[in-house]
């Protein structure tokens, strides 16, 4: 399992924050010198480049590699234009980073040598209760950094790692159903949710790129892991979720304009990834199912008709029950989840 936590390195002097700007300056670059080198050509995982440039052979190398993916990442995505690099984000391995811990004044210093030009780099930064939490649970520190540059300053992507848990032997299967208006039902009727509406439309309020709107949008993603980590997930073996990938592709003709301002702010993929991230390290099966017509279809009966779904009810055309239609949706996905699984092991035994 790898998980990544962020650190500022806002306590930098002067100096050192002029000496950064230089770097990364110079490594943004030598990033796209090595794409126009590399564009015409296939890639391999492992250049080695080099160019007129005061930077190290080995961040050479690294920017190289880092040129290569974004490169790949361009041809997966099937864009024929060649890639230009604007963000100031550069992966460092552990040859150009190391961490000490409680020295001085500062719980966290962040050293960064084999730059080039014979440089070498001790910032400053403070640990916070997320960093605390890697150490205290026992992640070990894997090594290398990611550095950026943003507007709002210099971070430091620092990355823990810990072996994935057995999966869970014996429990009950629960499925979930991720919606707008409540941020998650479960197959047993509990709903999960913890104000989001009223985060979105505070969200639609606001001034795109304002202070305030990106306050907002900070405020609905604690909400949405603060929802998660209070779910109780004992005695559960298996989770299943919708694979909602583009759900909302598609919806800003079909909809009214005031509610899709708000529909853009419900962020369905950082919900379920959550949501993975915890059965991961609790051993819990996570398992994503087609979401086709479970709004529609009857978890009791099965008669799938979309004149049953009715708002937030679901009142079935064909035998009658009335329910709460998230709720049946939960249903509904459980059993295809379930199914799934049963189906997975008969074709492997």
């Amino acid at each position: 399992m790898l998980r990544k936590t962020t650190v500022s390195l806002k306590w930098a002097n002067p100096g050192k924050l002029q000496t950064l700007n230089r770097l990364t300056d110079e490594c943004l670059r030598v990033l796209n010198v090595f794409i126009d080198m590399l564009w015409e050509t296939t890639p391999g995982r492992f250049p080695n480049l080099k160019t007129d440039t005061w930077l190290s052979a080995r961040l050479q190398q690294s920017l190289s590699k880092q040129a290569a993916e974004s490169i790949r990442s361009q041809r997966k995505r099937k864009k024929t234009t060649k890639p230009k690099i604007q963000r100031y984000s550069f992966n460092l391995d552990e040859r150009f980073v190391d961490l000490h811990f409680d020295e001085n004044s500062f719980d966290l210093w962040v050293r960064l040598r084999s730059l080039g030009g014979k440089l070498i780099l001790k910032l400053p930064a403070r640990r916070h209760a997320h960093l605390n939490e890697f150490l205290q649970q026992g992640w070990a520190i894997k090594g290398g950094a990611r550095l950026r540059r943003t507007s709002k300053g210099y971070f430091v992507d620092l990355f823990f790692e810990r072996p994935e848990p057995p999966k869970r032997a014996e429990g009950r299967a629960v499925g979930f159903d991720c919606g707008y208006k409540k941020l998650l039902m479960d197959s047993e009727g509990f709903i999960h949710d913890s104000g989001l509406e009223e985060v979105y439309e505070k969200i639609a309020r606001k001034k795109q790129g304002s202070k305030a709107f990106r306050r907002a949008l900070a405020e609905r993603n604690n909400a949405i892991d603060r929802t998660v980590n209070q779910m109780n997930f004992d005695g559960v073996n298996v989770i299943v979720v919708e694979n909602l990938k583009n759900v909302k592709k598609g919806n800003k003709r079909k909809i009214r304009k005031k509610f899709n301002n708000k529909l853009q702010r419900w962020t369905y993929p950082r919900v379920l990834e959550k949501l993975s991230r915890v059965c991961e390290e609790c051993g819990i099966t996570f398992v994503r199912v087609n979401p086709t017509f479970t709004s529609q279809t009857c978890s009791r009966c099965g008669h799938t008709d979309r004149r049953s779904r009715q708002g937030e009810n679901f009142n079935c055309v064909c035998c009658g029950i009335s329910m709460d239609a998230d709720h049946n949706a939960a249903v509904n996905v459980l059993r295809r989840g379930v199914s799934s699984l049963l189906a997975a092991e008969k074709g492997v035994a």
